[in-house]
């Protein structure tokens, strides 16, 4: 047999053309795009080619003998943990908002994300296992000799092409040994960038918007943002699951949009244009202008952000939530299971109604249904627990869908259905105060989901468009004004103007074209990034 570890070079021939091959069924199998295909198979072949080279330099070393062993298992890894990422988000491994999910987690939600996912984890692990056994098994394997010289010759280049090509940014950050540090320090950038940026607005008092405050005496605004729920498993836009009957009940008093579409399918890229002037065609601004925030305090209002993310605490979202007067965040969880249940920001909103301000702008941060649904709700709720006689249960069944594929869909709808109590408790919370003559309540989460609408898949799944398409409500004590929007497309990447339309602040920054309950508002054509 001959030894990988040997100094054969021809050995390292078969290792590169075998590492081509298994790199080729990754794409063939969809689990590597095509220009990362090529990226993966030359910088692989390059970073095995040196291993050899450097294992017959320093050969004596025990340690160089297995560094060709490392390199290739190194490779392997990456293309099955592109596989993940390609059966979980649907993106290339580089997209930034897959960057942003990744590093801008925490321990507690990296637990729920295996346990949400742990099925596709578990299997790209036997595939690397299979993969990588196979490729060393063949390594092994006796074949015929090959003349050294021309072996050696193409090792070298290997290696010149693996130098030149390494000279390009974009190929060298396609080799996992400076993908993971490179993406770290990209996010790491932004975050030192994002809070240079907080510290600049913070400091602006745009004149744009100074005396432009309409006359109110008393005027507070509840702007509920939610987490991964799609319409399309709401009663209340007839999906056959009684998962909304709180709002189903009073219904007739609330504004229900039928046409809301997500700015993105990630929270941060998502948040970042809901609460300031960025677009899908221009993202960046979040970086530049006010959010909504500080011009809701430059115009006088007490602001808070209430929130029962964890992740709020830190990373750029905490940019916007410690822009408000008041910054609470209810969920003190640190390890999976810990966490608690939306109910958590009722102490905090209650008081916040009760405040006596007279302007208040309150965002209220729920985890509605991120995954994993499991642990966004108590027992009581777990409703949907039928995997066999329930009408949804069937209907999955007889389009193929797996047993355990449907328990996914039962957690989900459970903790839809702990959503509308919240939302019905904030509501009327806010009906029963002080100031609800003069009140508002608006919600929508950040984007939807995609629970068995189209596979056995449940997750974040931006090519389908449960995860674009999203539940809308609004109430005021006047809503028959607005009944004639309610069918109007919508994407929330301008409402911002919403949102200052009804905090009556108008300037440079307000558009009462993109403003959904304005009489000025401007319907148009959504551009959706889904099939």
């Amino acid at each position: 047999m001959k030894n990988l570890l040997s100094r054969d070079s021809c050995s390292t021939t078969k290792a590169i053309l075998l590492f081509t091959l298994y790199t080729i069924l990754f794409w063939a199998t969809g689990y590597l795009g095509f220009s990362h295909t090529g990226e993966i198979a030359i910088t692989g072949v390059g970073s095995i080619a040196l291993a050899t080279l450097i294992s017959q330099v320093w050969h004596r070393y025990s340690i160089a003998r297995v560094v060709p062993i490392v390199v290739s298992l190194v490779f392997f890894l990456y293309m099955s943990f592109f596989g993940v990422l390609r059966d979980i988000f649907g993106m290339a491994q580089d997209n930034m908002m897959v960057m942003q999910a990744i590093y801008g987690t925490d321990s507690s939600e990296a637990l729920e994300f295996f346990d949400q996912y742990w099925i596709y984890i578990i299997k790209h692990l036997i595939i690397f296992i299979v993969a990588f056994g196979s490729y060393y098994l063949l390594l092994f394997h006796q074949s015929t000799t090959c003349s050294r010289s021309i072996s050696r010759k193409v090792i070298m280049g290997w290696i010149l092409l693996f130098i030149i090509t390494h000279l390009e940014r974009p190929m060298r950050h396609a080799d996992p040994f400076f993908y993971f540090s490179f993406y770290h320090s990209v996010w790491q950038e932004e975050l030192r960038e994002a809070r240079e940026i907080e510290r600049h607005l913070s400091q602006i008092i745009p004149n744009s918007i100074t005396n432009q405050i309409q006359s109110k005496s008393n005027n507070t605004l509840v702007w509920v943002i939610g987490e991964s729920s799609t319409k399309s498993n709401w009663s209340l836009y007839g999906y056959n699951r009684e998962t909304t009957p709180k709002i189903n009940s009073i219904k007739d008093n609330l504004l229900i949009f039928d046409h809301i579409y997500a700015a993105a399918p990630i929270t941060i890229p998502a948040i970042e244009m809901m609460l300031t002037t960025a677009t899908v065609e221009r993202p960046e601004l979040w970086k530049e202008e006010p959010d909504i925030i500080l011009l809701a305090k430059m115009a006088g209002y007490h602001t808070y952000w209430i929130s029962n993310h964890t992740t709020d605490a830190f990373g750029i979202l905490s940019i916007f939530a410690h822009h408000a007067d008041e910054t609470i965040l209810t969920n003190q969880g640190k390890a999976r299971g810990e966490g608690s249940y939306d109910e958590s920001v009722l102490p905090a909103y209650k008081k916040a109604l009760n405040d006596a301000y007279k302007k208040k702008l309150i965002i209220v941060h729920l985890l509605e249904s991120h995954p994993a649904y499991n642990y966004r709700y108590p027992s009581s709720y777990a409703k949907f627990t039928n995997i066999f006689d329930d009408t949804i249960a069937k209907e999955l069944s007889d389009k193929g869908r797996a047993k355990w594929a449907i328990l996914f869909r039962n957690t989900y709808d459970n903790s839809v259905l702990y959503s509308d109590m919240m939302h019905y408790k904030l509501l009327t919370m806010l009906q029963s105060s002080t100031d609800a003559n003069n009140s508002s309540y608006l919600y929508h989460p950040d984007h939807g989901e995609d629970v068995l609408h189209h596979t056995n898949f449940s997750g974040h799944n931006p090519r389908v468009k449960e995860q674009w398409e999203i539940p809308m409500i609004y109430w005021d004590n006047n809503i028959s004004r607005y009944k004639n929007r309610a069918s109007q497309p919508y994407r929330l990447d301008s409402i911002n103007h919403t949102i200052l339309g009804l905090l009556g602040i108008e300037g440079i920054y307000y558009n009462s074209k993109e403003d959904i309950l304005s009489s000025d508002f401007v319907s148009r054509e959504i551009e959706k990034a889904i099939p």
